[in-house]
């Protein structure tokens, strides 16, 4: 399968990482930085949304449309890319609400199947701690999306909900 990790979209990055690294959410910052026809575009699109996560993870009102324009470049982004190279494809991004998912399937297609991570709060600080060498500063921003983050529902097609313990490993989660 293809991984493709959102979070480079956002930041103007190669999208793709490698399947064999051991930490694949904190390498996205070694990807190399995006060129050539489309990037402006893309920048200010990434501009926008930061400012929007900015908001977000600060605790402020954000504007909503916003955020279905950065999922809707990035799902441009994806059909695109899916037509180029092929394949089964794995994309990793947060995604708060049914809403969010609604809307991205709307342009992916009713194929598509989020698998939604659920945590408890603790396990959550834990886990990023750990990713984050103890940075209590991801911490907090962490913890500020996670509140705003839905699970899945009964009545949403094609949604999964993985419940993810502390006792789990990266191995357990994926089979």
């Amino acid at each position: 399968y293809v991984y493709y990790e959102g979070d480079c979209f956002g930041s103007c990055r190669n999208p793709y990482i490698p399947q064999d690294v051991p930490n694949p959410s904190m390498a996205q910052v070694l990807q190399k930085p995006l060129k050539g026809e489309g990037l402006e575009k893309r920048k200010e699109a990434c501009k926008m949304a930061s400012e929007m996560f900015g908001k977000m993870m600060a605790g402020e009102e954000y504007d909503k449309e916003n955020a279905k324009e950065f999922y809707e470049m990035m799902c441009e982004d994806i059909k695109k890319e899916r037509k180029r190279i092929g394949g089964d494809w794995a994309v990793a991004s947060v995604t708060m609400s049914q809403e969010n998912r609604d809307y991205i399937r709307s342009m992916l297609g009713p194929d598509l199947v989020f698998v939604v991570l659920n945590m408890e709060t603790e396990d959550v600080k834990e886990r990023v701690r750990i990713r984050h060498n103890g940075a209590e500063e991801a911490v907090d921003m962490m913890m500020t999306i996670n509140k705003l983050c839905e699970a899945g529902t009964e009545d949403e097609d094609n949604t999964v909900n993985i419940v993810v313990t502390k006792d789990m490993t990266k191995e357990d989660v994926v089979s």
